[in-house]
């Protein structure tokens, strides 16, 4: 992130959602579980009681080995039990491959961002797992700059989100003319001129639509909005039918920076009925409007008709995992 005065703009963004937290407990707990196999010869990983058992007590041991060098963990199953003495040095070494993915993504960004560590005034350190010391050490050690203390890990992205959404209820109340937000308030989100703080965000994935290669008889991604294109965007393209006597036009939308169908992320389908007879390579328009709330509404023109479909960015969840989230939030109650 650039911070010039009262604007905050993402320079760039990157990431492994596969990896996380939860890598660091399965190494703890397949370590436990190797232990009492060998010991008792039975796997307590077979059982789900006693993973989720085990899994409960790795969680809390790597909280522990963030601020003790050893720590004991005892678990039983079968009317049999293990008895392990973990120590930081030996999870450290265990987890270094982890580590080491951070630090590649890390320089990744910077790349992409193309910026040199010497560019860089704090690191802002988020989340539970940049309380792991092997995962501090690794970015002072990398980055040689400041790291910010004043900020809580756990908190952070909270803090963003409710700035992000009280910014967005003073837009709203700019935009009606109609304001009910103390003026104290409104002060502490704008500039000297009274103007709000500008947050200007950007593509985190490339998003394309899949087309064919007649030449090399095969289907093929064309970028449409590239990876870190400012938002809110829009992009326009005219493409050619396939084939003669094409009844629909079919676009399908993807992200991801391969060129390969299969290796980009689907998210979803839009298409545009064709008046009948047409040559093959009539012109059909392509629009993307991508927002600063990440929803992406393509559009399709083609002789005077018009299809459009909203697509929100994909959560990597299915509708009946959604439901349950939902209902589980339902259930929460803050004091």
């Amino acid at each position: 992130m650039r911070i010039e005065g009262h604007h905050i703009r993402m320079v760039a963004s990157n990431g492994d959602h596969r990896l996380g937290g939860k890598d660091w407990d399965d190494v703890i707990v397949n370590w436990v579980a190797d232990e009492f196999d060998k010991q008792h010869g039975e796997n307590p990983l077979l059982d789900l009681q006693s993973y989720q058992d085990l899994y409960n007590r790795a969680l809390t041991a790597k909280v522990q080995l963030s601020t003790r060098q050893r720590t004991t963990l005892v678990h039983s199953y079968n009317g049999k039990s293990v008895k392990i003495e973990l120590t930081r040095e030996d999870f450290e070494a265990k987890t270094r491959h982890l580590i080491e993915k951070c630090k590649s993504i890390c320089e990744i960004v910077m790349q992409e961002a193309q910026l040199g560590w010497e560019d860089i005034d704090r690191v802002l350190l988020t989340g539970g797992m940049t309380r792991v010391p092997s995962v501090r050490t690794m970015i002072t050690e990398s980055s040689n700059r400041p790291v910010a203390e004043d900020v809580s890990p756990d908190e952070a992205v909270a803090l963003g989100a409710a700035i992000q959404g009280m910014l967005s209820m003073l837009q709203q109340e700019d935009d009606v003319g109609e304001r009910s937000i103390a003026s104290e308030v409104r002060d502490v989100f704008s500039a000297a001129d009274g103007s709000l703080i500008k947050v200007t965000n950007i593509t985190t994935h490339t998003l394309g639509v899949v087309l064919w290669d007649d030449g090399k008889m095969e289907e093929y991604v064309f970028t449409m909005i590239p990876k870190m294109t400012t938002i809110p965007n829009e992009m326009k393209n005219s493409f050619g039918t396939a084939k003669a006597n094409m009844k629909n036009a079919i676009v399908r939308v993807v992200e991801g920076e391969s060129t390969v169908p299969g290796e980009c992320t689907p998210l979803g389908i839009c298409d545009i009925e064709l008046p009948p007879f047409l040559p093959k390579g009539s012109p059909v328009e392509l629009t993307y409007h991508y927002n600063e709330n990440q929803v992406l509404e393509v559009v399709v023109e083609a002789y005077g008709r018009t299809s459009r479909v909203s697509i929100a960015r994909n959560t990597g969840l299915s509708e009946n995992e959604l439901e349950l989230a939902t209902a589980d939030l339902a259930q929460l109650q803050i004091s």
